[in-house]
C-alpha cells in the first residue's frame, strides 16, 4: 500500500511529495520528507502502530529533507541516501536552503550509504532496488519496488517532464544518461515523482518529449 502526501496540499510553502509504504498495522517505509511531516506522523501513528522501518531519500535538496529532523525525533530509524549525496544533508548551499533564507541541515548518525543496484529488504516483499540516476544532483537515485510495480523517481522524472540540471552538482549529460537507463525499465511501472501527479512508464515513453 502506498500513501501519498502531495506537496500542493500545503498552501503556505513549496514542498516535495512524501510517500509512506507498508501494510496497515505493520511497519512502514517513508520516502522523502518535505513540509507534510505533521500529517505523515499522524498517519503513521494511526495506521502503522508508530513503526517506521526506514526513510529513503531520493536526493538531498531542502524541499525533500525539510521535515526530516522533526520526523526522526518521533521515529528514530535508519536514513538511506546515496553516498554521492550525503554532503547535501549538512551543506545549505548544496541543498538549496540558503537560497530561500533557510538553514536546513541534518546531522544524523544513523545513515546507510547506498550504491548503485543495492537492494534494501524490509521484509514482507518490500524490497527496494537502488538505481543511481545522477543529473538533477550528483547523487540522485530512483527506488524500484517490484511488489507494487512502482518506481519512486524523485526529481529525475516527472509526469511529462524531468528535473532541472542547473543547480549545484547537476549535469545535463548525466541526466540524459539516467533517462536512457530509465527507458529500459519495465514499462508497467507506476511512476511516483518528487513533485506533481503520478504517471506510468509506458505513458511517459509515449508522451514525454525528454524520453524520446
Amino acid at each position: 500500500m502506498i500513501k501519498t502526501f502531495r506537496y500542493d496540499d500545503d498552501v503556505d510553502e513549496f514542498s516535495a511529495n512524501t510517500y509512506v509504504i507498508g501494510e496497515k498495522n505493520q511497519g512502514c517505509i517513508v520516502i522523502d520528507l518535505g513540509s507534510t511531516t505533521d500529517r505523515v506522523i499522524k498517519y503513521i501513528k494511526e495506521n502503522h502502530a508508530s513503526s517506521v522501518l526506514g526513510v529513503l531519500l531520493t536526493h538531498g535538496h531542502f524541499d525533500h529533507i525539510r521535515g526530516l529532523n522533526k520526523f526522526l525525533k518521533k521515529f528514530p530509524c535508519t536514513v538511506f541516501i546515496d553516498r554521492n549525496e550525503v554532503e547535501m544533508l549538512n551543506n545549505t548551499r548544496l541543498n538549496g536552503s540558503v537560497t530561500f533564507d533557510e538553514e536546513i541541515t541534518v546531522n544524523y548518525n544513523n545513515l546507510y550509504l547506498l550504491d548503485d543496484e543495492d537492494e534494501i529488504n524490509f521484509g514482507n516483499g518490500y524490497l527496494f532496488k537502488v538505481i543511481e540516476t545522477p543529473g538533477h544532483t550528483r547523487g540522485s537515485v530512483c527506488f524500484e519496488l517490484d511488489k507494487e510495480k512502482a518506481i519512486f523517481t524523485g526529481d529525475t522524472l516527472f509526469k511529462n517532464s524531468v528535473g532541472r540540471t542547473d543547480l549545484p552538482t547537476g549535469s545535463i549529460k548525466s541526466m540524459n544518461q539516467s533517462l536512457e537507463r530509465i527507458k529500459h525499465l519495465p514499462i508497467d511501472l507506476t511512476i511516483y515523482p518528487g513533485h506533481g501527479d503520478y504517471s506510468n512508464l509506458k505513458k511517459e515513453l509515449e508522451t514525454n518529449v525528454y524520453l524520446k
